[in-house]
């Protein structure tokens, strides 16, 4: 009753100015993105037409299973586009090796 009271009038209590004040500050990173006028949009017939990465089928002949909430891809066919040759050690992730365990990896090979 007290903090009410020694508010301002209209502003709320100072844990509602202080809360307000994080708002404002965080809405710029956290809010809507800024709208961007000037932007090449692409066709949505030219991306149904854009080759499928795993089997090179187009698009337009995938079907897609969005009930589970994950959208699932199935592609036409079987068939699937080789995998790319990895020359380089890779993370546990599968993707190209860097920093510190780039060097173990070197220091490994050199030594043995």
């Amino acid at each position: 009753m007290a903090r009410d009271a020694a508010s301002r009038p209209g502003d709320g209590n100072a844990f509602t100015r202080f809360f307000d004040r994080v708002d404002s500050a965080l809405e710029p990173i956290f809010g809507a993105p800024p709208s961007v006028g000037d932007v090449d949009q692409t066709d949505a017939a030219e991306l149904r037409t854009r080759p499928c990465p795993v089997c090179g089928h187009a698009i337009f002949e995938h079907t897609f299973d969005d009930l589970s909430g994950n959208i699932v891809m199935t592609c036409p066919t079987t068939e699937r586009l080789p995998e790319r040759a990895t020359t380089w050690p890779l993370n546990e992730l599968g993707m190209p090796a860097q920093g510190r365990r780039l060097e173990r990896y070197e220091q490994r090979a050199s030594a043995g």
